[in-house]
């Protein structure tokens, strides 16, 4: 009997509980989480503004040149100015958000009504009103919003994909296990 299992889940239950952790410690310290997403997006920014202009210096013709320069160094200075501010990165983290969780839930509460007939368009209404509802309260409390926004919904993404993964790599050993079993059994 071989007690070897069919696949190594230990990856996928290591990745898990750490992305769980760093969610905790992102809810935890919603600010500090969403200042290092505004720093990431701000660098990001900068190096894709240079990245463009140095493609734009080996272009021939200033009609193709140009414009790829001035769009390069438009994204550095604007990369150069989220680092210099991560505060008003996060306000406008914050903002985009609001306009994406209204018209996300506005668009779901809609589509339920659509779907009515339909077995689970319930689901459908209550994810729509409380994705609606978050976006009216990011909006209420905008631009401190944007302190805690942004790091509260990064956390809560990465807490559920470590509980996903977590979960994932338990079932898949459970399944090993029972794959194991069977062919020890033949």
């Amino acid at each position: 009997m071989n007690d070897q299992p069919v696949i190594s889940t230990t990856p996928l239950l290591v990745m898990g509980i750490v992305l769980a952790v760093m969610g905790g410690v992102a809810i935890a310290a919603p600010a500090i989480a969403g200042t290092a997403v505004v720093l990431l997006i701000g660098s990001l920014m900068l190096l894709a503004g240079i990245a463009q202009v140095v493609a734009a210096i080996q272009v021939k013709g200033w009609s193709d040149k140009l414009p790829m320069i001035i769009l390069g160094a438009i994204t550095a200075i604007a990369g150069l100015g989220v680092l210099a501010h991560p505060l008003l990165g996060l306000s406008f983290l914050a903002l985009l958000l609001t306009i994406f969780f209204v018209v996300e839930g506005v668009w779901k509460i809609v589509a339920s009504f659509r779907f009515r007939p339909a077995t689970g368009w319930i689901a459908l209404l209550i994810s729509g009103l409380l994705t609606l509802a978050l976006g009216i309260m990011i909006w209420m409390q905008w631009p401190l919003s944007g302190l805690w926004a942004t790091g509260v919904l990064v956390g809560v993404n990465l807490l559920f994909t470590g509980v996903s993964l977590i979960g994932l790599a338990m079932t898949l050993k459970q399944a090993g296990q029972a794959v194991r079993s069977t062919i020890d059994a033949s």
